[in-house]
């Protein structure tokens, strides 16, 4: 027979996961769709690359650079942009930078030679660099520990979905579409940077800044959020052990930065090489089937991971698979098997991620904490940079990938062997994620 004491804890329970579901189905969806379309606008140069390139007279090494310096701005404004943040609030910034990163997306569509692009990509990442980490500081902000893994991965799940539904829409625009007389890689980047314009005066209207204004929780509801969130808050960290901590996780989120945006970028046109004859469309639409395979890793991993806490093979044992299956892309001789490969990288790459920015969130705290994620995701972000740069270097270089793929495998490894020491999450953080039990 239950006691008072755990009727009341069960109470408590149900009472917390409440009122966490009622924040899920108000803030989830939107920033679900924002984070689709700012994916999109940032990723879609992988489809454009399949007639743009010839267009523009880009080399591989060339469209490398261009790829990959949209995390140049990226990295120069991710920390100004968290200070920005802080000041002008969660809704009014994020309704800014969603408005001006369509501008620039789809500005793209005039880009004459390839130094207008490497212009258009750089101020791209400008105007993104505030809305990941923003968002990450964001849920935060509103979901305590131990339903933030979920939180993240239901938000993270919008990488995936955006390529399966933005590949082969992105892949037939560039095929069959033309706007105003444009080509067909020019439309894509002019429709599809509308979305987010629309979008960014959505996020003024339906997001809040705190859950204190959130006129759409009760008082009740309000008062038992906030104490979720302060009993599952992280102890204050001396800014010394918080910029070391945030250096740990730096090197950590290197590896799979660098392998994903390697692998994000180049993937179109990695199929249409492994199958030749292969139009936009076809080859976009092969990019975009390792996506769903993640989709399912990805929501199947946050689950078990909202179950064990946070525990540190629920990051290494999935950049353990990526580093095994880019190895295996390297030596395979066979295409159907590299793309599976390819596959199981990509899938192992964003499964850790959820996991990585819980763990993140949970240890690094104190007044500087925002501050140090987004230092750590500034930091990772020259690692994106490098990933499409090198890639493209090395394929002009060996006329192949499997040099590039070598050399993924060798990030993994590195972000592998600093995950498994990475600092443990403070007592008072376990306690707080401990699942209730009750006896019969």
């Amino acid at each position: 027979m239950a006691t008072g004491t755990e009727t009341r804890a069960d109470r408590a329970t149900e009472g917390a996961t409440s009122v966490v579901r009622v924040v899920a189905r108000r803030l989830l969806p939107l920033l679900f769709v924002l984070y689709v379309v700012n994916f999109l606008d940032r990723a879609n140069i992988g489809v454009a690359a399949l007639t743009m390139n010839a267009d523009l007279g880009l080399s591989a090494t060339a469209y490398g650079t261009a790829a990959g310096i949209f995390f140049l701005g990226y990295v120069l404004f991710q920390v100004p942009a968290a200070v920005a943040l802080k000041r002008f609030g969660a809704r009014r910034w994020l309704c800014c930078v969603i408005t001006a990163w369509g501008v620039c997306s789809a500005a793209t569509a005039f880009v004459t030679d390839a130094q207008g692009l490497y212009l258009t990509r750089f101020v791209l990442g400008l105007t993104e660099a505030g809305f990941f980490p923003g968002v990450v500081a964001y849920l935060a902000a509103w979901f305590p520990c131990r339903q933030r893994t979920r939180a993240l991965a239901l938000f993270l799940l919008a990488i995936p979905v955006s390529n399966m539904v933005g590949l082969p829409v992105s892949g037939l625009l560039v095929d069959h579409f033309s706007l105003f007389g444009l080509s067909g890689w020019r439309s894509m980047f002019l429709i599809e940077g509308a979305p987010a314009v629309v979008l960014g005066v959505a996020a003024l209207r339906l997001l809040t800044d705190t859950p204190r204004d959130a006129t759409w929780l009760t008082a009740p509801q309000r008062e038992e959020l906030e104490a979720l969130l302060t009993q599952g808050a992280p102890p204050s960290s001396t800014d010394r052990t918080t910029l070391g901590h945030a250096a740990h996780f730096t090197v950590v989120n290197a590896g799979p930065s660098f392998a994903a945006y390697a692998l994000q970028f180049f993937l179109p046109k990695v199929t249409a090489s492994l199958f030749p004859g292969a139009g936009a469309s076809a080859a976009s639409a092969l990019a975009a089937l390792p996506s769903v395979f993640t989709a399912v890793a990805m929501l199947a991993w946050s689950r078990h991971g909202d179950r064990v806490s946070l525990r540190t093979y629920l990051i290494a044992a999935p950049i353990a698979a990526a580093a095994a299956a880019i190895s295996l892309a390297a030596l395979s001789p066979a295409p159907v098997l590299t793309l599976a490969a390819l596959t199981v990288a990509g899938t192992g790459i964003l499964t850790a991620v959820p996991a990585f920015w819980s763990r993140c969130t949970a240890i690094l705290s104190g007044p500087r904490a925002a501050t140090a994620l987004a230092g750590v995701n500034a930091a990772s972000s020259l690692a994106s940079f490098a990933g499409p740069y090198v890639t493209g270097l090395l394929t002009d270089t060996t006329g192949g990938y499997r040099a590039a793929y070598s050399v993924i495998a060798c990030a993994l490894a590195v972000s592998l062997a600093a995950a498994l020491r990475l600092p443990g999450a403070p007592v008072g953080i376990h306690r707080a994620l401990a699942p209730t039990r009750t006896r019969g």
